[in-house]
């Protein structure tokens, strides 16, 4: 028998503190190993910046959660959409971090592991914030959003500047 795991507001918020947590092992973990300072000071805050949304999750968004917290005809939606992304880890393992640092190719390819990533953030930020009814919680997760996309625009400027 095929039996679907339940997904709800709790798994949402805690799928977005899972992926806040990879982010900063990840940005940490490439930051140490990094031998270009742009790399590094770019990585570095991104990791506190993942932080800080660890801080905003827990204190703004996971005390607002309940079971009124997304529409009920948004609960199979929320479901699928949950499946899907618990299946496609955004974040490499931390220990394969530092490996992908000392490639040949390695800041670029830390760079776009990070873009992807910031791209799925944005995705999940923009659907939590649509799925949510309470004010409060739209704002935040709207907050996280975009700061998912400066984020991205960060990356991207940085990777255009190590590719001139």
């Amino acid at each position: 028998m095929d039996q679907k795991k339940a997904y709800g507001p709790h798994e949402a918020v805690t799928l977005g503190l899972e992926l806040e947590i990879a982010g900063y092992n990840f940005y940490t973990r490439v930051a140490q190993a990094a031998t270009d300072y742009r790399i590094r000071d770019l990585f570095q805050h991104l990791a506190n910046s993942e932080k800080e949304h660890r801080r905003v999750i827990k204190e703004e968004i996971e005390p607002i959660f309940a079971p009124e917290w997304y529409r009920e005809e948004d609960q199979e939606m929320m479901a699928q959409y949950l499946r899907k992304i618990e299946k496609q880890p955004v974040f490499p393992n931390p220990e394969k971090a530092e490996a992908i640092v000392r490639g040949a190719d390695s800041a670029i390819k830390a760079i776009d592991i990070g873009i992807l990533a910031e791209k799925q953030a944005v995705e999940y930020f923009l659907f939590l914030r649509d799925a949510t009814r309470d004010g409060t919680g739209k704002q935040a997760f709207d907050r996280l959003r975009l700061e998912e996309v400066k984020h991205l625009k960060l990356l991207n400027d940085l990777k255009k500047d190590l590719l001139a």
